[in-house]
């Protein structure tokens, strides 16, 4: 009889044993849904990091569009002022290039 009795499953321990299961399903469900917003939160931050870098690049693309279209622009402008005042075109460009400071001469005496 007490072989009987170690293998009998008391019903008490079998519903507590029902309810612990209930219980581990939620918490097992509630970590899966962490873990997805989790993910969603990090996708989204992807994306919007995506989107800041994308505007950068557009905005500094724009920029050197504007930089190189005012030294055209500087360049008609030097064109127009030599063909009309050679002299005073050569003013204009000594001017320009010295504030510039690229490609300019220094004299040093010793």
């Amino acid at each position: 009889m007490k072989r009987g009795v170690k293998y009998m499953v008391r019903a008490i321990d079998l519903q507590q044993s029902i309810l612990q299961t209930s219980s581990l399903e939620k918490i097992q469900q509630i970590q899966q849904q962490h873990a997805d917003m989790q993910q969603r939160y990090n996708q989204i931050k992807l994306s919007e990091e995506d989107r800041l870098a994308q505007e950068r690049v557009t905005h500094l693309k724009e920029a050197d569009k504007a930089k190189i279209q005012e030294k055209e622009e500087n360049k008609d402008k030097r064109k127009g002022a030599n063909q009309q005042h050679p002299k005073h075109a050569e003013l204009l460009t000594d001017e320009n290039d010295e504030e510039s400071g690229e490609g300019g001469h220094i004299n040093i005496t010793v």
